[in-house]
């Protein structure tokens, strides 16, 4: 517990909340001081609001992301102040700047945070009504806070940005383990196999989004200022890490293989397991001394472990006897060498860590960093695209806008005190898809009624309005570092937080707490039944879209494999791209799919068909990522051609199955059976006579020595070609699938 809190108050959610609240109350006291506070309330508001933009990015992202904030909360505020003199003229122009507004999340995350803040503006606008000059006054000002919070952002953005670089290497550290861990588990006979292939799932798709704003952080930096020797370091851990990824992905990638030879013998894999699992402690601990600052612990001798695999080996052939043990001690062998590779990955990051790694190149140069950088298009075309009734987020915006002027309208209509908390509630819960809105919805209600419970009883048990002062600030501040890390646990404090300034403010806070609460309740009902009625965008209806790209992506990757078989080409860049797309669409498939099943029965149309979809394309990637981890680090010495050829019918099955979904007429060029059969006839061929060179080596004898590069030979010809039927059988069954669901 001691050491979680320790990690909190030296995250960089908490230090940006300590950043925004002094922002925010600099201006509170000069007002105060000046006898002018609701002027310098404005400027609080706009550090506040144009704060929600400044994410891990580049310094220019930041720059422009509270600039745009700024803006438009400005505008959005004079714009509501000038059409409150007739209801007439402001449920129109209402309507507008919410569908406005919210069509700008077409543009990505960081766009969402502008709009967003633009929304709250909408919002904050019907609090205190200003009249006259004042409309403009405190649209200026609302800009200034804006401009203010700019300042704070670059002179903390060297100290945020390393502390962001670091949390998110961290928690990658700690993924990156997990999986490691999960791959062990998988390997043998459980009952949880599905709970656990589950959360394999998720846990690729939180890797994908912790890898992506690495990338933001680590390389546009480095385009934008040079790299440091710190900042290089953190670079180096990352490359290694993308690479373990791989590695455990593509180890042991056929399950079901392995539990068949050794499902009798489960204790063969025992020591590889425990070796695996040390692998994971590793990284877990290399995770804890980035944290705390710390020299890494004494180095755990994993010389016994390694020996004890290659003893397990030897004992299964000696009991099983050759050749009936021949296939279970090259996959042992296969799966020993993933394990020596994932150690020398973990030892080099060590090294790293702790400054013993030479100067060498990174071996990104500036433009081709820029090329593993996923970049945000904003091109108008976009909006113009998106402008239709088959966009989500133009049917978002659509149900946003119904949602806010039905808020609005009941606000007017019945006697609510502080109606704006309704449209504060719709518009902090209410997202593009059903389950995010809903998921919301319960932090946001939970939230309030817990945090209503400890405020009054607070207010009821003490009256002391220096403790409700403080209790608000640390209110604020909490508020604000859980709101990206737990949303729940910030709903908490923005509602305790509240609570004490009206306490503050006035002798009857009860009557606040129960307002809250109503409004709160009607705003997430409000949002909830928007969500579900109004032009609802299941996943189900889009679903199929990231079906195709996950195809689209594997094809790639597998071409980039076929590539380096065929030796035409050696350039790591394009494999690493081709390897990057194809994780980050598996994960947006996965991420996709746990969506679907937490939406309504009565939605979820096909749910198992796109179940067996989502499983099968990641088992198709962890087998391509099996081949093309060997081909790219080994020499291969296979018949080039077959494996071309073999490639060419994996790759045809794969682009059926995406004529299928798209309803395209077939073009895809099928390779002719007789053919195909000859190149596994050749690749078989060439493994059978190692075996026969082996046999005649053994000469009866049970066990004997064999040497490396024999070894190798006789891996390699069972593993090129064990993977290509394996890849060749769930292409198939893909395009079976896809014809299913279609």
């Amino acid at each position: 517990m001691l050491q979680e809190l320790r990690q909190f108050f030296r995250s960089t959610d908490f230090v940006k909340a300590l950043v925004i609240t002094f922002g925010a109350a600099v201006p509170v006291s000069l007002g105060l001081w000046l006898g002018q506070g609701p002027y310098f309330l404005s400027v609080a508001m706009g550090v506040v609001l144009a704060s929600g933009s400044d994410v891990p990015g580049s310094r220019q992202h930041k720059t422009i992301g509270i600039l745009v904030s700024a803006a438009i909360a400005m505008l959005a505020s004079i714009v509501i102040g000038l059409a409150s003199v007739s209801l007439y003229l402001l449920l129109p122009v209402l309507a507008v700047l919410v569908f406005g507004i919210s069509f700008i999340s077409v543009y990505g995350f960081r766009a969402s945070l502008v709009s967003f803040a633009g929304l709250m503006a909408i919002v904050l606008s019907f609090v205190h009504a200003h009249t006259g000059a004042d409309i403009l006054i405190h649209g200026l000002l609302l800009g200034a806070g804006g401009l203010w919070a700019l300042l704070l952002s670059l002179v903390f953005h060297s100290l945020l940005q390393r502390r962001q670089a670091e949390t998110l290497l961290i928690n990658c550290l700690r993924q990156t383990a997990r999986y490691i861990h999960l791959r062990g588990k998988l390997t043998t006979e459980s009952p949880e196999q599905e709970a656990l292939q589950k959360e394999l799932y998720n846990l690729q798709v939180k890797l994908n989004e912790t890898h992506e704003a690495l990338r933001e952080v680590l390389l546009h930096e480095r385009q934008s200022s040079g790299t440091s020797n710190y900042s290089r370091k953190q670079l180096l851990i990352f490359i290694e890490l993308i690479d373990i990824l791989e590695l455990s992905l593509a180890n042991p990638a056929n399950y079901e293989r392995a539990r068949a030879l050794f499902g009798q013998s489960g204790r063969v894999l025992l020591p590889f397991i425990k070796l695996v699992f040390e692998l994971s402690a590793k990284l877990d601990d290399l995770a804890d001394s980035m944290e705390q600052g710390h020299a890494l612990s004494a180095e755990k001798d994993l010389e016994p472990l390694l020996q004890k695999c290659n003893d397990s080996i030897r004992q299964y052939v000696e009991e099983l006897k050759l050749p009936q043990a021949r296939e279970g001690a090259l996959l042992l062998h296969n799966l020993l060498d993933y394990e020596e590779k994932l150690l020398q990955k973990i030892t080099s990051i060590e090294r790293v860590y702790l400054n013993l790694e030479e100067q060498q190149s990174i071996g990104l140069q500036s433009r081709e960093s820029r090329q593993f950088i996923t970049q945000q298009d904003y091109d108008v075309r976009i909006l113009r695209d998106s402008f239709s009734s088959e966009s989500p987020i133009f049917k978002h915006a659509g149900r946003l806008t119904f949602a806010m002027l039905l808020g609005y309208v009941l606000g007017i209509v019945f006697p609510i005190q502080n109606a704006y908390w309704i449209l504060l509630t719709i518009v902090v819960i209410m997202r593009p898809g059903y389950t995010l809105t809903k998921e919301r919805s319960k932090h946001r209600l939970f939230g309030t009624l817990l945090g209503a419970v400890i405020a009054g009883t607070v207010v009821l048990l003490v009256h002391n309005v220096y403790l409700y002062g403080a209790l608000a600030l640390v209110s604020l501040v909490l508020s604000f570092a859980f709101v990206q890390r737990n949303y729940r646990t910030s709903s908490i404090f923005v509602t305790t937080g509240v609570i004490f300034i009206y306490a503050l403010i006035t002798p009857n806070a009860f009557e606040a707490i129960q307002f809250r609460v109503i409004d709160t309740l009607t705003g997430a009902a409000i949002a909830l039944g928007a969500i579900s009625f109004l032009w609802p965008s299941w996943e189900s209806l889009s679903i199929k879209g990231n079906i195709v790209k996950a195809l689209h992506a594997n094809r790639s990757y597998l071409a980039e494999i076929d590539r380096y078989s065929q030796h035409t080409s050696q350039n790591t860049t394009d494999y690493k791209l081709a390897r990057k797309e194809a994780f980050l669409q598996m994960g947006n498939l996965n991420a996709a799919f746990q969506r679907m099943s937490q939406e309504p029965k009565s939605a979820q149309q096909q749910l198992m068909e796109i179940y067996e979809i989502v499983g099968l394309n990641h088992t198709f990637l962890a087998a391509a990522a099996a081949l093309g981890t060997f081909i790219r680090d080994n020499k291969t010495e296979a018949a080039s051609e077959d494996l071309h050829l073999i490639i060419k019918s994996i790759d045809a099955n794969l682009a059926q199955a995406l004529q299928t979904l798209q309803e395209e007429t077939p073009q895809a060029e099928s390779v002719a059976r007789e053919e195909l059969v000859e190149a596994y006839d050749h690749l078989e061929g060439r493994y059978n006579e190692l075996v026969a060179i082996r046999t005649r080596e053994l000469a009866g004898a049970t066990y004997k020595p064999i040497a490396p590069g024999f070894l190798k030979n006789l891996k390699e010809a069972r593993l090129i070609s064990d993977q290509l039927k394996w890849l060749h059988t769930i292409s198939g069954n893909l395009k079976k699938a896809v014809s299913e669901l279609a």
